[in-house]
């Protein structure tokens, strides 16, 4: 059972890939076709909705970057937040000491004062008062070789006339990196007197920047307006994510937008800058993008695939629906029409039961036409057969009054002598004897539309042989092939002619003749072959031989053979023959 559902399934699609292959089923343009007219129409209807989610997927994207950036600066400027606390205490404390009179002027109590300052701040190295060339005056640690004039930070400082930080510097007192927080000092003028500078330690902002933000948390750093790192949780990852970009792009506004940087491990990271508004200082956050963007990714994804996916599945299922309940009944009501075409109009398109309503009215329209066409087909035959047997009748009816001519002839012809006038008798009554012939074989032609060509052949070779006054034997090699019935008649009485026209010499032995037909397509060609006598020497006119050629639409023409021979041939054209109705099967 299953095999034979198989090779049904197997006919089926090899009957639609001809259907289709053929010149009728062949699309005529891209979209002659009721799948790709419906496929377009559902992409079109489902477009403006993948296109609204994708638009909606970018408007995400473009939120979720707007949100990162947001909460990246935030970090960054919470993060700096105890940084700027101790900035700030840096300053105001160099400001204090600045008035006392004893610190200023590098007096018997300064470097008491001094170090009494350095260990009431934790983050603070050492604390020194300088002179205008750099000298270290007072110092709440020893300050080895007592000068910073040559420092590059100094002349920085100097060229300021409020407090600021540069740095990072060796401390040689400390013997550490400092951040140089440092003020000028001078007199009402505005000439330089000196400087008070306070090292912070880099190491304890360092510390104190890991306990506040953990490297787990992100990457925090702290840059000077020339790009240096000041202060980082994590400097070697800081390093690797921030001072490259930060060189690269000296003297560009890297403030208030996302940057892209890749750690060593090959691990996307995601940062902001923000500034912080004293001495062009910047702090970096960056998180992995991963965690920064990870759900963002998937929405948009999703909100981008999912329209895709939507309309490959529509797509998908509206081909095979098109297939399975449009196509399928077409194809079937296609296999009817051929079955009804072909006469079995008893057929009745069960299948189509279990077919859309749609596809049950119009098979019970198609059945109702093969009906009526059966009706009409059937009242067409009955006509026909009357006309048949009336065309019959009349056949039959010629020859018997031809054959009663001929009888007349023959009466009459009997009191004649052995003449020119009795040959001319006989001549006719093989004529009229012709005319006889071809009605009877179309009386007895089971099909009355046509007649066979070696039939005809062999029953003019018959008459000939014992109705002439020469001697012959016509040997027909002629095709079984049919012919209209109105050929009958002149091709015939053309043979007749083409062999009274030749003068055959009487004789003992009977003149070998070789009358050959043979169709092809719509061409008919017929050769007479004598290797005795010759064309037109007994005298009779040629005209009537032409003239019946000239009805069949062709003519004759001769050729003498090396062996002495003469062919008589002719080409006429043929009308093809109707087709054989073959069997039908619908599955």
């Amino acid at each position: 059972m299953d095999l034979g559902k198989a090779e049904a399934a197997r006919a089926r699609h090899k009957e639609r890939s001809a259907i289709f292959a053929s010149a009728i089923g062949q699309p005529r343009t891209l979209f002659d076709s009721v799948r790709r007219r419906l496929l377009l129409v559902v992409l079109l209807a489902l477009a403006p909705i993948a296109v609204l989610n994708i638009v909606q997927g970018l408007a995400q994207l473009s939120n979720a970057e707007e949100d990162a950036r947001q909460r990246l600066l935030q970090q960054a400027v919470a993060a700096a937040g105890t940084q700027q606390n101790i900035f700030a205490s840096t300053e105001n404390v160099l400001y204090a000491l600045k008035n006392v009179e004893e610190v200023r002027h590098a007096g018997a109590t300064c470097t008491a004062t001094l170090r009494g300052a350095t260990i009431s701040l934790p983050f603070a190295a050492n604390i020194g008062v300088l002179d205008a060339r750099g000298a270290v005056t007072c110092a709440a640690l020893p300050f080895p070789g007592r000068s910073v004039g040559e420092e590059p930070w100094w002349r920085e400082a100097i060229a300021k006339t409020g407090f600021s930080l540069v740095g990072p510097a060796r401390s040689p007192g400390a013997d550490q990196d400092v951040l140089v927080g440092i003020l000028p000092l001078r007199d009402a003028a505005g000439r330089l007197e000196g400087a008070i500078a306070l090292g912070i330690d880099v190491s304890w902002l360092d510390t104190l920047l890991r306990q506040q933000t953990p490297p787990s948390v992100g990457i925090v750093a702290l840059f000077s307006d020339r790009g240096q790192e000041l202060v980082s949780n994590a400097r070697a990852m800081s390093a690797a994510l921030f001072r490259r970009e930060l060189f690269r792009t000296a003297g560009q506004n890297l403030r208030g937008t996302l940057h892209e940087s890749t750690d060593p491990a090959g691990k996307s990271w995601t940062f902001a800058t923000a500034p912080l508004g004293r001495d062009g200082l910047t702090v970096a956050f960056a998180m992995p993008s991963d965690r920064l963007f990870g759900w963002t990714f998937v929405t948009v994804a999703a909100s981008i695939a999912l329209p895709a996916l939507i309309i490959v599945l529509s797509l998908i299922a509206l081909w095979v629906a098109v297939d399975r309940i449009i196509l399928r009944w077409l194809l079937y009501l296609r296999r009817v029409t051929a079955v009804y075409a072909q006469g079995h109009y008893g057929f009745r398109p069960t299948r189509l039961d279990a077919a859309p309503s749609e596809f049950r009215v119009l098979g019970h329209s198609v059945e109702n036409m093969a009906f009526a066409v059966r009706h009409r087909d059937a009242r067409l035959r009955e006509n026909l057969a009357e006309k048949t047997a009336l065309v019959r009748e009349i056949h039959h009816r010629i020859k018997n009054s031809l054959q009663v001519v001929v009888s007349l002839l023959s009466l009459y012809g009997s009191g004649i002598g052995k003449s020119e006038d009795r040959r001319r008798f006989d001549q006719l009554r093989l004529r009229v004897n012709t005319l006889a012939l071809v009605h009877r074989i179309l009386y007895e032609a089971n099909d009355g539309s046509q007649v066979h060509l070696r039939e005809l052949l062999g029953e003019l070779a018959s008459l000939i042989e014992g109705s002439t006054d020469a001697s012959v034997r016509i040997t027909v090699e002629a095709q079984d092939a049919p012919l209209p019935t109105d050929m009958a008649v002149p091709l015939a009485l053309m043979v007749v002619e083409v062999v009274l026209n030749l003068g055959l010499p009487p004789g003992t032995s009977p003149a070998p003749l070789v009358l050959s037909g043979s169709r092809s397509g719509e061409r008919l060609h017929l050769a007479l072959r004598s290797g005795a006598g010759r064309w037109g020497e007994n005298g009779m006119p040629l005209d009537l031989a032409a003239g019946f050629a000239a009805q069949l639409g062709g003519s004759l023409s001769r050729r003498d053979e090396p062996s002495g021979a003469m062919v008589v041939a002719g080409d006429f054209p043929c009308r093809p023959n109707s087709a054989p109705k073959a069997a039908a099967r619908v599955d």
